[in-house]
């Protein structure tokens, strides 16, 4: 017999006591009471049988430690059992540390694994499995990432002590299950957190709890408690699980089951009396409008694309056209430079003696004129490309949201960043063009302004000509 089965024995044996209390936490068991003989030796049983990782301690009446034999019987006695239990793996002993643990939001949202020592039976939630406890405590598998739809993020609630579950997935039951007494209070607690997850909000009014449907006409009703035996159990489960888990857009799911719950909602019927007979036929009418609804979402989808498509082709035709204009433009003041030395050039040819100082200011000019003209073009191309990048942006947040990461680079992110990708290709290159013909021209300046001779320029680029040929020769004669 394991020692969680001996200790489960142990409380069962004290329950014959009038006065027992019984408190456990995961990790922690408190029982006090004045224990029979019967219930002191099962004890004493489970105290030499502890492990290395469980405590068991018992106080008498006088505040001493003793072993449970030694304990008058009739007399009060607290017996303290404590062990390492891990956040996401409670193990428990009693219904009443079952009970504690499911309503207690925080601990329940946490747990991906629970072992009973007081239930033979297993069954499973979409958030942890319950299993016998056979074996020294372990700890669970990793909870998976929270789903965005938290049922209080569509339940609004004016007190603390009346909220709908942070999770949803503790209460919806997955495959086979039992029939034991820890699935039954399970059961019980999940029909009652479900319930909370489908109004539009929860307060309490006097010592009444209440709540309110958002519908045509709005409702506020009785929160009400619903029965051991005629609960609406699975279809309270199939509605948490099409609300909250079948998909994304949990709020207009929820939306549309609380409005149908608020239509024709029984006269004089509490929130869990008139879920009984109302929850079924509002869960059909709420399908059959979300359905009405995905088929109305896919045209204006459709239409979002085509928009989108739209949009796209235009923007990358504007950077393809102003890569154009912008090569045209360069190629343009090119053109001008050009012509201005060809004239120069031309008057030598003439023997006409120029002024040096005419021509050294017109050189200047052009390359100002060049190079402000390049600045001009190139700054007023970048606002449009940050302006361009601030609403590709925006259309992702607010137009786009319903594409997913991947479709949306595909269509939008990819095409247009090729776009402008090759429109700054063109501006470098446009660039080293703007700035080696700047320098010639700032070159020609100083020369027709007497502070370099062009025959060391031709004699030194001569040189370095030469000098590269050499480089080349011998690395071509060494191979």
């Amino acid at each position: 017999m394991s020692i969680s089965t001996q200790v489960h024995a142990a409380v069962e044996a004290s329950r014959a006591a009038a006065d027992l209390r019984i408190g456990e936490d995961p990790g922690r068991l408190s029982l006090s009471g004045s224990l029979t003989r019967a219930a002191l030796d099962a004890w004493q049983i489970a105290s030499d049988a502890a492990p290395d990782w469980l405590s068991l301690s018992c106080i008498d009446s006088s505040d001493d430690p003793i072993q449970p034999r030694d304990a008058v019987e009739g007399d009060g006695v607290r017996i303290t059992v404590t062990f390492a239990s891990s956040a996401n793996a409670p193990h428990l002993f009693t219904p009443e540390g079952w009970r504690s643990l499911l309503l207690n939001d925080a601990q329940v949202s946490s747990s991906t694994a629970v072992r009973l020592a007081f239930d033979e039976g297993r069954f499973r939630s979409r958030a942890f499995d319950v299993a016998p406890w056979e074996s020294a405590p372990a700890a669970g598998p990793d909870a998976p990432a929270p789903r965005d739809g938290s049922p209080r993020r569509q339940v609004r609630s004016q007190s603390s002590a009346l909220m709908a579950p942070s999770r949803i997935e503790p209460w919806v039951a997955e495959g086979d299950h039992g029939r034991g007494p820890a699935w039954q209070a399970w059961a019980a607690i999940s029909t009652s957190m479900i319930a909370r997850s489908l109004p539009n909000e929860l307060y309490i009014e006097g010592d009444e709890e209440r709540v309110s449907l958002a519908g045509q006409p709005p409702r506020r009703l009785e929160l009400g408690q619903f029965g051991v035996a005629d609960a609406p159990f699975a279809a309270l489960q199939q509605a948490a699980a099409w609300v909250y888990l079948e998909g994304t857009d949990v709020e207009v799911r929820h939306t549309f089951l609380s409005a149908e719950l608020a239509r024709e909602w029984p006269s004089g019927k509490s929130f869990a009396d008139g879920l009984k007979g109302k929850l079924e036929s509002s869960l059909d009418s709420a399908r059959l409008l979300y359905k009405a609804h995905l088929r109305a979402g896919s045209k204006d989808t459709l239409k979002a694309l085509a928009d989108l498509r739209k949009t796209l082709a235009d923007d990358v035709q504007k950077l393809v056209q102003q890569a154009r204009d912008l090569s045209s433009a360069v190629w343009r003041d090119v053109a001008v430079a050009i012509g201005v030395m060809a004239v120069r050039f031309g008057l030598d040819a003439a023997k006409t003696v120029p002024s040096s100082f005419a021509f050294s200011t017109i050189y200047l000019l052009v390359a100002g004129y060049f190079i402000t003209s390049f600045w001009l073009t190139t700054s007023i191309n970048r606002r449009f490309l940050t302006s361009l990048e601030q609403s590709r942006a925006a259309w992702r947040t607010k137009l786009y949201a319903f594409l997913d990461d991947d479709d949306y680079r595909e269509l939008a992110e990819t095409p247009l960043s090729e776009a402008i990708e090759d429109y700054r290709l063109t501006e470098r290159r446009t660039r080293r063009v703007v700035v080696t013909v700047a320098l010639l021209l700032v070159l020609a300046t100083l020369v027709e302004a007497g502070v370099l001779d062009v025959s060391l320029i031709i004699r030194w680029t001569s040189t370095q000509m030469i000098r590269l040929w050499d480089i080349a020769s011998t690395f071509i004669r060494s191979l």
